[in-house]
């Protein structure tokens, strides 16, 4: 899955709070500036719903007892930016490079970040400290925290042989069957690997033009435009979808739910996704913000999102406490390199990208 779509997912950890506590979502030793006793009053959050998953911060309500954190969720990045835009004030917002986090520090939305305050930043992978976002004009906004890779998920059921490429998605026999998710950047990239562009976000406006063209021509391939894994599961599970863009981790979920549906990487590449956090301009808790900037980053924190998500993580260390098999499961190792990896950012003209997708989904 992919951190967005992962709404539905959470609410299903719930009732796994206690084994978080035990199995990577506990407390961890504090790396924040004071003692957690010490750091007191209300800490507001804006987030995907993943990003505060009862599970996953019970570690942080346990350790940081005296801190009253409230959380508020956004469905996408664009929806987050318009409402801090119109005054929503919070202390720690979540961002991804390929939706709004250049647009956040451009727009004055995230203030700059005290690394003194952040020791883990030192184990973050180096291709991660260099997305757009993270760091602009030599100072750091967002702390990257998790990401994940793009490929095709499949019905094994009824593609017996594995598809290897985005052009599989446009193949005529799986017309009305297919799905892509309802993302601008991600529904264009796979329109552009599939002809053949190799850099999709460095195309110009005549290549974008004809990627619009071909994605509105191929418009009756797709039986529906995902939004969530609850979307695309119950798809798969009605047997409408029998191919799609997906994620390992919402594969994961749907062979937990006794599907048959198996991930595979596109040979001409799939497109990385990272998210983090960072402090909103204008945060009247900045001493509980950078509390939960490091809670986020610590290494038990990652191993749980790599074991319940299936997400690749930033933190290095993962790979000193992570099984092999788990580094191979979720790819914690990837960001090494992000071999065969698009690193989804921002296009050069996004409106324009975003223009785009609409036409093509008004078509």
């Amino acid at each position: 899955m992919r951190r967005g779509l992962c709404a539905w997912a959470a609410v299903a950890l719930t009732a796994l709070t206690a084994a978080a506590c035990s199995s990577g979502g506990g407390a961890s030793p504090s790396t924040s500036s004071g003692s957690p006793e010490a750091i007191s009053g209300t800490l507001r959050l804006f987030s995907y719903s993943d990003g505060f998953a009862p599970a996953y911060m019970a570690g942080f309500r346990q350790q940081y007892s005296n801190v009253n954190l409230v959380t508020s969720a956004f469905g996408n990045g664009d929806e987050a930016v318009a409402k801090m835009q119109a005054g929503f004030q919070a202390d720690v917002v979540n961002s991804c490079v390929d939706e709004n986090t250049l647009t956040m520090v451009q727009d004055g939305l995230y203030q700059p970040l005290d690394l003194s305050r952040i020791p883990d930043w030192k184990n973050v992978f180096p291709a991660m400290k260099q997305l757009p976002g993270v760091q602009v004009d030599g100072k750091v906004y967002m702390i990257p925290v998790d990401a994940g890779t793009a490929g095709i998920m499949y019905n094994a059921d009824v593609i017996k042989t594995p598809p290897t490429s985005w052009t599989d998605l446009f193949d005529p026999q799986y017309a009305g069957r297919a799905s892509i998710e309802d993302n601008s950047t991600t529904a264009i990239d796979i329109g552009a690997l599939a002809n053949g562009i190799s850099d999709p976000l460095g195309m110009d406006g005549s290549q974008l033009d004809m990627v619009k063209n071909y994605l509105i021509d191929h418009k009756d391939q797709f039986r529906s435009y995902f939004q969530s894994d609850a979307d695309i599961t119950n798809l798969f599970k009605s047997g409408e979808v029998v191919i799609s863009s997906g994620y390992p981790g919402t594969t994961q979920i749907m062979q937990r739910d006794g599907l048959n549906v198996k991930f595979a990487v596109a040979n001409e590449g799939q497109m990385l996704w990272t998210c983090g956090y960072g402090i909103q301009s204008g945060a009247s808790n900045i001493d509980a913000a950078y509390a939960l900037l490091n809670y986020y980053l610590d290494w038990h924190q990652e191993l749980f999102e790599a074991k319940r998500w299936s997400y690749e993580v930033a933190n290095m260390q993962i790979l000193h406490h992570a099984s092999t098999e788990l580094i191979q499961e979720a790819s914690l190792d990837a960001p090494n390199s992000f071999a065969n990896a698009i690193p989804a950012s921002p296009p050069k003209d996004r409106s324009a990208w975003t223009a785009a997708w609409q036409e093509v989904k008004a078509a």
